[in-house]
């Protein structure tokens, strides 16, 4: 039997090559005198960054059981690692924990190989979703990777910064992600400040940072909350 793969550039993403891995192992225990082309898959997380005390289960174009198998996401809970899912156009329905009805549902379309973030914003009823695709080429052995993505919907334009002053990411407003970018490995104090006014708005002390890993570093919650939404806090999501 012969088993064709296709050809990806160098740089290609960890999760596309696990995932391809896996496609071969199927292929090749049910050889043909065909020549079999592996087919393609993208990988998918999704975050729960809607500010409230809800939890929500994920179903996949209205699969019977949700993605989350163990149990409905939290606030900043989140189905990783990647899981597969078919390239294309995908509906993502929401649910409370309690119910299979649809608190919010979107529809994404996934390019092939590529491995993707989508997170839950907005408040009740007014849900929504922010897509972001995840460059998971970079590779060093002496250097972390990070990036700010700012999902909380009335803090305004955030700049992540360490507690000592430096930024490391400035300017972001709601819905806005930067690229991933290397960093020394080792213990951090983050701090997240309002562009602008300067006021630190929420701190996440030793955040540990290994090298070869990839990290997001998630700005969610709502400034000033009531008594029924999250307050403002930093969450380190880990990519790879």
């Amino acid at each position: 039997m012969k088993i064709f793969t296709k050809l990806y550039p160098n740089k290609i993403s960890q999760i596309a090559a696990i995932l391809l891995l896996t496609a071969f192992a199927l292929s090749f225990s049910s050889c043909s005198k065909d020549e079999t082309e592996i087919p393609s898959i993208s990988g998918l997380m999704v975050v729960n960054a809607a500010p409230n005390y809800g939890t929500y289960n994920v179903y996949i174009n209205n699969t019977s059981a949700p993605v989350n198998t163990k149990g409905a996401l939290p606030f900043l809970g989140s189905i990783s690692p990647y899981f597969n899912i078919t390239p294309g156009a995908n509906a993502l329905k929401f649910t409370t924990a309690s119910s299979v009805e649809s608190v919010y549902t979107e529809t994404t379309n996934l390019e092939a190989d590529k491995a993707y973030t989508y997170f839950l914003i907005n408040d009740v009823p007014n849900l929504s979703g922010l897509l972001l695709q995840d460059d998971l080429s970079l590779n060093s052995a002496e250097k972390a990777f990070v990036r700010f993505v700012n999902v909380s919907p009335n803090a305004g334009n955030l700049d992540l910064a360490i507690d000592s002053g430096s930024t490391l990411v400035a300017d972001k407003a709601f819905k806005a992600a930067s690229e991933f970018m290397s960093i020394d490995p080792k213990p951090y104090n983050l701090v997240i400040k309002s562009k602008s006014t300067g006021q630190v708005l929420a701190t996440l002390k030793n955040v540990i940072l290994t090298a070869g890993k990839m990290y997001s570093i998630v700005a969610a919650g709502m400034s000033n909350p009531t008594e029924l939404q999250q307050p403002l806090k930093l969450q380190v999501i880990t990519n790879r």
